[in-house]
């Protein structure tokens, strides 16, 4: 029975269990459209903006704050926005575009900072880091460059400084800090006594590297050898810096290039099923907790040596692909905040894993939101989101446009340069520029830069033959400013036309566009999945719940008296202190996902009612997702694991507090295990309501007793001080699927 047929206040249960597989094993997740990789990064830019102006953590200008920078630069740079811009240049000026006096590798990130902002404003001032440049060009020992951080906050600049001096010495002199490090790091002067395990602090045979000589042939408390994922984040990352700033055809690049896909290779073989890397390399079960530093820096590399051909795209765009997912649904959260990020340090640590700062920010404070979720962690991700919305091609960049007016030095060929400074400019409304994609294209998403964030009013119109046209776009009301991305019902067109009607909240008269973004429409490519088990309690048993359609007998605890099925739903009575529970025990697999809509027949009176989703069976233990729904208030929500009946509550959180006692909530848990690991992931939303995009509880676990494969199930128990008992609750629509 359908949900449209459901009695209202009946508690229905519509289940879609996935099994993810291994990467070799299940399809591979599409990238991600442009427009959701663009809203995840500005999410968590609007949460952070604010807490610079209040922020405690100190030198602004030093790494972790440039590393920031350095990502709302690259969000401006695919976005356009001019917020991004003019927080950029007010964290420059706050800093009067200064370096710390102290002179090595870390304190040259905020120039290379400032360099990228200079390339959209010239109030960005280069004179400080210019004379820095120029002294260490001779006087800097290539000893400094002694810990894998310096490859990141360093390296770059020395390409950047010889395309901006024209001097082939600045890039000599990063070739020798370079090699200095991945040749002789290891003898460095902070690691005195007998001579290193090896030299350098780059392993060949392990394609990964040493923070610093300290852990060069150091093992953990387990055993293992620490390559450090933040450590070889930086890295990674280097590489692909240097590579941007390197002139076309330079072959100094082919040493970076290559070492990129080495370690890129290494590293897709260490991701785990979530998609993200853990903060030791080697020993995942060190600190099992997935960490967003890592990943973020890892999945910009990768994704930049996708775009710009340095790694073959068919290996490594699933590899970039599970990575984003993994942020957008481990790491941030509803809010903006962005969690699992290490804290500042040198070595593998547990990542800050709840989902909100230990103390809110406020207009007057940063409270603990740049020490839970430190500003170098926040700026890799955005460098990461940059990098994997570029993977989506701008169809009209570069081609032929014209226009029904233009302004001098303003031309409409700078609508479509793929740059957001420069823009086309017109006067007087109604406006409108066309470009020719030159072949038919089947289009899925647009983006409009305005110039300074106007609120322009326009549409936007495909057409085949550039005579008869359809409206693909309608913002002819538009209240909002900044840069708009629209979504488009896959069309195949090969012109489209912008036509800017007017504008609101402002006076100008102009039309002024900086950038018009056409995008392909995704193609699907995940088969559908393979169903293992489903049922549509279309039957009558009047006690216990019988076969399933597919996925064999329901085995039942509690006696089969609770259970029936009837009218199309499977039901559970539940008498007062009662707990029974349903399990499908042919279905036995080491990652599921579940999703259920469910709610009380009535509001328990006297004491509350419990619901669980059991996402993993194994012997007498188990994984679920438990909710606890009281007489009123809101629901809460918690991740358990139970062994021989004894609960161990492993993440909690309240339900969102739009969910009513009475109301149906949908609920999703998820358990993938990777190694001797299983992370969990759950959230919980109105029935009716859009699902949400991230994760509101996850939790990571490794009971040897559940890291194999299982069954799944239902449960429910009504408290002994309950006063309404029995208590209905329903179930209907059963799914199980493995991904193809």
């Amino acid at each position: 029975m359908r949900f449209r047929e459901r009695i209202a206040g009946l508690l229905a249960c519509a289940f879609v269990i996935l099994v993810p597989g291994t990467p070799a094993q299940a399809a591979e997740p599409v990238v991600p459209s442009r427009s959701a990789v663009l809203a995840a990064a500005r999410l968590a830019a609007t949460y952070y903006r604010p807490t610079f102006s209040v922020t405690t953590l100190t030198p602004r200008n030093g790494w972790s704050w440039s590393t920031y920078a350095q990502g709302v630069r690259a969000l401006f740079g695919v976005l356009g926005d001019q917020a991004y811009r003019d927080e950029g240049i007010s964290w420059g000026g706050a800093n009067s575009w200064l370096l710390s006096t102290e002179r090595n590798p870390d304190n040259i990130k905020a120039g290379q900072a400032y360099l990228a902002w200079h390339q959209v404003d010239a109030a960005a001032d280069l004179t400080a880091m210019d004379a820095r440049m120029k002294a260490d060009l001779t006087g800097l020992p290539s000893s400094q460059y002694d810990w894998a951080d310096a490859l990141f906050m360093g390296l770059p600049d020395w390409a950047a400084w010889s395309s901006r001096t024209g001097d082939a010495a600045y890039a000599e002199r990063m070739d020798a800090f370079y090699t200095w490090m991945r040749d002789s790091g290891a003898t460095s002067a902070r690691c005195p006594g007998g001579p290193p395990a090896q030299p350098g602090l780059y392993n060949p045979s392990a394609r990964l590297w040493y923070r610093d000589c300290s852990y060069v042939g150091a093992v953990d408390t387990n055993g293992k050898p620490v390559f450090w994922g933040r450590g070889n984040g930086w890295v990674i990352a280097a590489m692909a810096q240097v590579l941007e700033q390197l002139p076309a055809g330079d072959p100094r690049a082919t040493r970076y290039a290559d070492m990129l896909t080495t370690m890129a290779s290494r590293l897709a073989e260490l991701q785990g099923g979530d998609g993200m890397w853990r903060s030791s390399l080697a020993d995942t079960a060190l600190f099992p907790q997935p960490e967003t530093s890592a990943t973020s820096l890892i999945t910009y590399a990768l994704a930049f040596g996708v775009r710009t051909g340095v790694l073959d795209a068919a290996t490594y765009r699933p590899v970039v692909s599970r990575a984003w997912l993994g942020l957008t649904t481990t790491a941030l959260q509803p809010s903006g905040f962005l969690s699992s990020c290490q804290a500042n340090g040198v070595a593998p640590a547990m990542p800050f894993t709840a989902t909100s700062p230990r103390t809110a920010a406020t207009a007057t404070s940063s409270g603990t939101v740049n020490t839970d979720s430190p500003p170098f962690c926040v700026g890799a991700f955005l460098l990461a989101a940059s990098e994997v919305a570029r993977l989506t091609p701008d169809v009209a960049a570069g081609k032929p446009v014209t226009a029904t007016a233009q302004e001098s030095g303003n031309e409409v060929g700078r609508l479509v340069d793929n740059d957001v400074v420069t823009r086309w400019s017109a006067p007087g409304f109604p406006q409108s520029a066309t470009v020719d994609l030159g072949a038919v294209t089947r289009v899925g998403e647009a983006m409009v830069t305005s110039y300074l964030d106007r609120a322009y009013r326009y549409r936007i119109e495909g057409s085949l033959d550039a005579r008869t046209w359809t409206v693909l776009v309608d913002r002819t009301q538009n209240p909002a400013p900044g840069t708009h991305l629209d979504p488009i019902t896959p069309s195949a067109v090969r012109y489209v036309r912008l036509v800017v009607t007017g504008v609101s909240g402002s006076s100008t008269t102009w039309v002024s566009i900086q950038e018009f973004g056409i995008y392909p429409a995704a193609t699907p490519t995940t088969p559908p999945p393979t169903t293992i088990a489903a049922d549509a309690f279309e039957r009558t048993v009047t006690s216990g719940l019988g076969t399933a359609d597919s996925g064999g007998q329901w085995s039942l605890a509690g006696g089969s008296a609770a259970f029936s099925v009837s009218g199309g739903m499977a039901r559970i009575k539940l008498a007062a202190g009662a707990g029974p529970s349903a399990y499908l025990n042919s279905v036995s697999a080491a990652a599921t996902d579940l999703v259920v809509t469910c709610g009380p027949s009535v509001a328990p009176v006297g004491g509350p009612a419990y619901f669980a989703l059991i996402a993993r069976r194994s012997g007498t233990g188990d994984y679920r997702l438990k909710v606890k729904r009281p007489v009123s208030g809101a629901a809460t929500a918690s991740l358990v694991r139970s062994i021989g009946g004894t609960e161990t509550v492993l993440a909690t959180t309240p339900m969102p507090t739009s969910i009513g006692v009475t109301d149906l909530v949908r609920l999703r848990v998820q358990a993938v295990t990777s190694g001797a690991n299983t992370t969990l992931r759950a959230r919980g939303w109105k029935s009716g309501t859009s699902e949400p995009a991230t994760w509101l509880l996850t939790a990571v676990d490794s009971t040897a007793g559940l890291q194999g494969p299982g069954g799944i199930g239902l449960w429910a128990y009504l408290s002994g001080a309950a006063t309404n008992a029995p208590l209905v609750v329903s179930f209907d629509d059963l799914t199980a699927t493995v991904p193809g």
